[in-house]
């Protein structure tokens, strides 16, 4: 599977978007280690979410030489290109990793701390709603529900 990095371009002279695509990278492209980092990741499947400490472990197993910093530029990489997603989970210490997937919202529970996926997103009129509300733009959202689940509640 390749990514591709697609950015559209603002042409101020005429307030129009250019198509042109800039490739910055590939994952053929990147460094064995960093390809050693995705296979952990996907083969954790959806709804791992791995810390970058788990994605390090496991990635010793098959590189007994991989760095933790390796680890972090790594992922740091695969986010950028789409690969792989980065969570920041309020009340978690550290962020969390897992597949590419399409967009959802996250579940902390308080009382054991166990993350699960939410199948929601919020509707695209409501972000452009807030965005123009309070005069901000909105590259992307994070949506964490917190409270205790089934097991603990």
């Amino acid at each position: 599977m390749v990514y591709v990095r697609v950015r559209t371009d603002f042409t101020p002279t005429d307030g129009s978007y250019s198509t042109r695509k800039r490739v910055s990278s590939t994952i053929e492209d990147l460094p064995p280690n960093y390809r050693t980092l995705l296979d952990v990741v996907e083969e954790a499947g959806p709804g791992s979410h791995l810390t970058a400490h788990d994605i390090w472990v496991r990635a010793r197993a098959r590189q007994p030489r991989i760095g933790f910093a390796t680890v972090h530029r790594g992922l740091g990489r695969l986010h950028e290109l789409g690969a792989v997603m980065k969570i920041d989970v309020p009340g978690q210490a550290s962020a969390v990793y897992e597949p590419a997937a399409s967009p959802h919202a996250h579940f902390r529970c308080t009382a054991c701390g166990a993350i699960a996926d939410l199948d929601f997103t919020l509707e695209p009129d409501t972000v452009r709603a807030l965005a123009r509300k309070h005069d901000v733009a909105i590259d992307f959202e994070t949506v964490t529900f917190t409270g205790r689940c089934a097991g603990c509640a």
